[in-house]
């Protein structure tokens, strides 16, 4: 089990802790429902589940990482990542997720830039439990367009960045709708550059299920109408087929869909009924130390209220389905 008494703390550009006898300083104990959480994301690793998150940062400037090794009770959140606004970068952190690629784990992180727009920032750290640091000084995703959400997708040697293109530089006048979009653009293999021009996977209008009804949401003071494009995520099916999720808000309610399709440019066959469909969102999938393939996200999409849900899913024909809480 885990120790539960606080051990030395040493500080390596944020908060690190000692590792003694394999064991994990857990501070106090949390219980997942007692974390308020948006867009988790969870890596398991040599017997430890790792939940970062951009709303546990008490100032709005760090990424912090809790531990499991059940993913009910937690650990203290503890530092892994802190903005540096010398480059590109402005402020607003959220959306990190963490992919161990090449031997390295590699947090994809949405920042506000300095010109107004968003975009993902790649970092790097040999542990999952950090020090992230950037990889380049400047965003992954392309600068003149508002971008979010980006995810890491590995086609055999092939890395992709696929990203949701959305507002606020997303507005279409002759609808009078901000349309949202899901994008992805070829890298380098290092993660360090873009590779030809990015690509439109398909616009969230074009989804039969989210098209019907367009969020109304107050921005700015105006009330506007916006088809959403959160939180691409793509997994492998066991016939080779790729199997991508992502969250519009038709009618206010926050729901997660999916679309198969043969390749990362498609076409997408867009499943008829969401994964989930009661005011949650912004979902990823890992690998339970049991053996099972998780659905991981965050429910509801109400301040301050979110908490991280998880479900064991299966695999169907149409690609993955929930078939229970955990």
């Amino acid at each position: 089990m885990f120790a539960k008494k606080a051990k030395t703390v040493e500080k390596v550009f944020g908060e690190c802790y000692n590792r003694i006898n394999d064991q994990i300083d857990m501070g106090e104990i949390m219980k997942r429902e007692d974390i308020r959480i948006r867009d988790p994301y969870i890596v398991a690793a040599d017997g430890i589940y790792y939940m970062y998150s951009s709303t546990g940062s008490k100032d709005g400037t760090t990424v912090v990482v809790y531990k499991s090794e059940d993913l009910d009770s937690w650990s203290e959140p503890v530092d892994v990542y802190k903005l540096d606004t010398s480059t590109w970068k402005s402020k607003e952190l959220w959306a990190p997720e963490v992919h161990y690629y090449m031997g390295r784990y590699y947090m994809f992180l949405s920042i506000l830039g300095k010109n107004g727009l968003r975009g993902t920032e790649i970092s790097v750290s040999d542990t999952p439990d950090g020090i992230f640091l950037p990889i380049t000084d400047h965003p992954a995703t392309p600068e003149d367009k508002s971008c979010i959400d980006g995810t890491l997708f590995v086609d055999g040697d092939t890395p992709y960045i696929v990203y949701s293109r959305d507002w606020p530089d997303n507005y279409v006048a002759e609808r009078d709708v901000y349309v949202g979009q899901i994008c992805a653009t070829q890298l380098t293999r290092d993660l360090k550059e873009r590779v030809g021009d990015p690509f439109v996977l398909f616009e969230s209008s074009e989804v039969p299920y989210s098209a019907a009804a367009p969020a109304h949401t107050k921005y700015r003071g105006e009330w506007l109408y916006r088809y959403g494009s959160d939180a691409p995520f793509i997994n492998r099916l066991r016939d080779g087929r790729i199997f991508l999720t992502w969250s519009p808000i038709p009618n206010n309610n926050y729901v997660v869909l999916g679309a198969v399709s043969e390749n990362i440019r498609g076409p997408w066959t867009h499943i008829d009924v969401p994964l989930f469909d009661e005011n949650g969102g912004h979902a990823m999938f890992f690998n339970g130390f049991d053996g099972q393939r998780k659905m991981c996200m965050h429910q509801p999409e109400r301040y301050p209220l979110e908490r991280a849900v998880i479900f064991d899913v299966i695999e169907t024909s149409d690609g993955l389905r929930i078939k229970n809480s955990i």
